[in-house]
């Protein structure tokens, strides 16, 4: 292997460690959120709020970090992103109360934004175009099974130890992350190429996409459909856990059935966008998400069973991907211009 394959290899295998964090913070601690509810003597509403911090983080980190990157270099931006993740992921697992979990959730997720955007910039940076496809495929790929697995693990942790270990682990994996990047990442984005850091410019090219009524009606469908999954994420442990009697550890494997949905219809959008198109591959989308939706309101009026359920909502979400990203490619086709700007539309939570 020359040396050259083991620097890619290297870079890629950094990555997608990166990658992982942000699917893992959030899957890993779903089977726990019953526990944790129980622990701190609060409704289940109060722990949803952690989740609900978390992408609300997510989102707002997603705004700042690109600018950032373009100006500050990409290094700095990912490994202070990183280092903050792991020192909220501490005190998450030191957390005394719920309030302080809900803060630190937040700070967990306005820093797992930074591996979120800069991976992107790094690899543009990094590799030419066909190459740069090859190398995300293998990222793409983990985040793929990061959060098959997440859930999995998160629920034999829970038994065999607490919800505590949970974030402790995602801990030791952020500084894992950081030490890779400090000693093998090097810098990609040379100063005669940073641009200086305006926010008001960010905003503005905001304000410019929400002032087009198409591609907004575009991004707020995008968003609810992402909302649609997210009420799940915040719900459906405490939905298949308590009220289903799902055992903890059981629970991620339910919940790997969404995932191999997500997978199939992500697998199905890429063969067949070029022939239908993607506005009607995004209309499509939806309109199975709204079949699904009301296939589990039925379900639950005449009470078919906890596997109607299930079925219905890996359905559901397994479109979520295929939403998002047709709902880009038609905003990137209403504003070519932007192309190559960080606005993270295809990250609906932002809206969501």
């Amino acid at each position: 292997m020359t040396t050259r394959q083991h620097s890619s290899f290297a870079i890629v295998f950094i990555l997608g460690l990166l990658a992982m964090l942000m699917p893992l913070s959030i899957d890993m601690y779903l089977p726990a959120l019953p526990v944790i509810s129980a622990q701190f003597g609060v409704p289940a509403g109060s722990t949803q709020m952690t989740l609900s911090t978390y992408i609300l983080g997510f989102a707002l980190g997603q705004l700042i970090y690109g600018p950032m990157a373009d100006s500050f270099g990409r290094k700095p931006v990912v490994l202070g992103g990183t280092l903050v993740f792991a020192a909220a992921a501490v005190a998450c697992a030191l957390a005394q109360t719920i309030d302080q979990l809900i803060v630190m959730r937040f700070f967990h997720g306005l820093a797992a934004a930074a591996a979120s955007v800069v991976i992107n910039a790094l690899m543009r940076d990094i590799y030419p175009k066909e190459e740069f496809s090859r190398m995300m495929s293998f990222v793409m790929l983990v985040t793929t099974i990061a959060p098959l697995m997440a859930p999995i693990v998160g629920g034999w942790v829970l038994v065999w130890l607490s919800w505590h270990y949970i974030f402790w682990i995602l801990a030791l994996a952020a500084i894992l992350a950081s030490a890779m990047i400090f000693f093998l990442i090097k810098e990609t984005l040379p100063p005669e190429r940073r641009q200086p850091f305006h926010i008001r410019t960010t905003i503005g090219n905001f304000a410019a996409l929400f002032r087009h009524k198409r591609v907004l009606s575009y991004m707020l469908a995008s968003g609810f459909s992402f909302a649609g999954m997210f009420s799940f994420l915040s719900a459906g442990p405490f939905v298949y856990i308590e009220i289903n009697h799902v055992a903890p550890e059981n629970f991620g494997y339910y919940f790997a059935l969404n995932i191999v949905f997500l997978f199939v219809m992500t697998i199905f959008n890429s063969r067949f966008v070029r022939r239908i198109g993607a506005l009607n591959m995004f209309r499509s989308g939806l309109w199975i998400q709204f079949i699904m939706a009301a296939w589990m309101v039925i379900s639950a009026l005449l009470g078919l069973g906890f596997w109607s359920l299930v079925v219905g909502v890996a359905a559901f979400v397994g479109c979520v991907s295929m939403v998002s990203s047709n709902a880009m490619a038609v905003i990137l086709d209403e504003f070519p211009h932007m192309a190559e700007r960080h606005l993270r539309w295809q990250e609906p939570s932002v809206l969501a």
